[in-house]
């Protein structure tokens, strides 16, 4: 009688202790989804393994005011800037925070699933083509002017520097920073885009400028911008004066910008958006009201598409398109009909690996969201590119359906450096991934698509910017040899 007794005691003190542990584990998830998706989506725990969420949650500490001690590890000029972006007051308390770290670190796993795998494809379609410039590769963009047939290439070294068709250079031009975009205009002019600071910080030192090709001048249009990325002229309010929208990344602050132009070299300045991380914008007409709309990338925490339609003077009514986790690494975005209903489809890529948890992540890739008319966007295909950076969507074999060239920044180096580029062939119900040995030549970080030689089909060329972190210390022993700064691949369709 006594030991039954006893065994119904245990029994219900093993189903207390258990319903303890629920209800603790019930209460550190409620304060994880309250605190950590608050200013983003809430990262599921799943998405890092343990380790990583050791180095990425002191971070969060840091931007929630809890631990403010890392302030002392930035730059000097950079503190003012980011004490303006942390709270006044600790988010959460310490026993809070504490219930938030041991949720992560009981509910994640030991290692992610990760797939690396040979694409057993090859190209053939392009001959590819390696070309050096007088330094090291360190480029920052390539485009090229199919008005003149020059290409222009920025570098990290603060040069811009003109090819003529053949890429060979007819030209290079010292600036103040490095640049990171450049608009052509149909008369010919050339509007620049300078980062100031290329590594991440929070200085605002990046500008607009005109550049005259002929001496050489620079005149500034705006200035104090966060290391901006990219940005667009187009005239918002219907004036007949370009304004300016820019992407001004930063680090922990940033934001995205328009400048409305009052003529006479003046800007006004108007935030869309007070927040680190805007990637890229594309302007158009999305609501057919007769005036130009942003849609926005924003990156770098609070991930999302945004669509900012234009309600006149400098009015914009925001939408979002898409939300991602503040883990994923969205890196580029742009918009095709990829199903021929007459509505812009968004391509998408993720894999920014350069702070916290720089590991392979099977949710890394090249995505297409279908938009179903009321943009509503859903996922019709993803493809696991470690690292993708950057994807642009044309018609490259001319069968009337769009084929997809995509680079990665942070490919799986030591296995699949050829991944570095992958070519993705249209064959109605999927998409054949298709690779070549020469992926391995660089690090890509810009990608372009244009008839280069204007034969009527589209070409690609690839910029390098060869920085070490993460590389196997032969394979950057080869580029230091080989210096390879463009990769050109010419369509061999006509």
């Amino acid at each position: 009688m006594k030991s039954n007794i006893l065994f119904v005691i245990t029994i219900c003190l093993t189903f207390f202790f258990l319903l303890s542990c629920l209800s603790q584990r019930h209460e550190d998830e409620q304060l994880a989804r309250q605190y950590c998706g608050s200013c983003h989506i809430f990262p599921d725990p799943g998405l890092l393994d343990k380790k990583n969420w050791e180095n990425v949650l002191p971070e969060m500490s840091f931007r929630m005011g809890i631990d403010v001690s890392m302030l002392s590890t930035i730059a000097a000029d950079d503190q003012p800037e980011v004490l303006q972006v942390l709270p006044g007051h600790p988010m959460v308390t310490t026993e809070e925070w504490e219930s938030i770290k041991k949720y992560y670190f009981n509910n994640s796993p030991d290692s992610l699933n990760v797939a690396s795998s040979t694409i057993p494809n090859r190209v053939k379609q392009f001959t590819i083509e390696p070309y050096s410039l007088p330094t090291f590769p360190v480029t920052t963009f390539i485009k090229s002017d199919t008005s003149t047939n020059k290409i222009y290439v920025g570098s990290r070294f603060k040069k811009l520097y003109r090819l003529n068709e053949n890429l060979v250079p007819e030209d290079s031009i010292q600036l103040s920073s490095p640049p990171s975009q450049i608009l052509i205009s149909k008369n010919g002019d050339l509007t620049l885009l300078l980062m100031g600071i290329m590594d991440p910080n929070d200085q605002p030192k990046g500008e607009v400028a005109k550049l005259n090709v002929h001496d050489h001048t620079v005149m500034k249009l705006i200035d104090s911008l966060k290391r901006p990325v990219n940005f667009e002229m187009v005239d918002l309010d219907r004036d007949g004066l370009d304004d300016v929208v820019a992407c001004a990344f930063g680090n922990y602050s940033g934001a995205l910008l328009v400048y409305k132009n009052l003529g006479h070299g003046n800007f006004e300045k108007h935030v869309l958006q007070n927040l680190p991380g805007a990637r890229k914008v594309i302007i158009r007409d999305f609501d057919n009201n007769g005036m130009d709309d942003i849609l926005a990338l924003m990156s770098q925490g609070d991930e999302k598409i945004i669509l900012l339609l234009n309600q006149g003077n400098f009015n914009f009514r925001m939408n979002t398109i898409l939300s991602f986790p503040p883990v994923y690494g969205s890196s580029y975005f742009d918009v095709a009909d990829f199903n021929n209903d007459g509505k812009f489809d968004i391509l998408y890529t993720n894999g920014d690996n350069a702070d916290y948890s720089a590991i392979l992540k099977p949710y890394h890739g090249v995505r297409i969201f279908l938009n179903n008319g009321k943009n509503d966007f859903a996922e019709s295909w993803f493809y696991n590119m470690h690292g993708a950076s950057q994807a642009v969507a044309r018609d490259f074999d001319l069968d009337g359906d769009l084929d997809i060239a995509a680079i990665a920044f942070f490919p799986d180096f030591k296995n699949h450096a050829e991944q570095g580029f992958i070519y993705f062939e249209n064959k109605g119900t999927n998409y054949i991934p298709q690779t070549t040995p020469m992926g391995a030549k660089g690090r890509w970080i810009t990608l372009e698509a244009s008839d280069i030689d204007r034969d009527g089909d589209c070409d690609l060329l690839l910029g390098a910017l060869d920085f070490d972190k993460g590389v196997p210390k032969e394979l950057l022993e080869q580029w230091k040899q080989e210096e390879i700064s463009i990769l050109v691949l010419r369509n061999k369709i006509r």
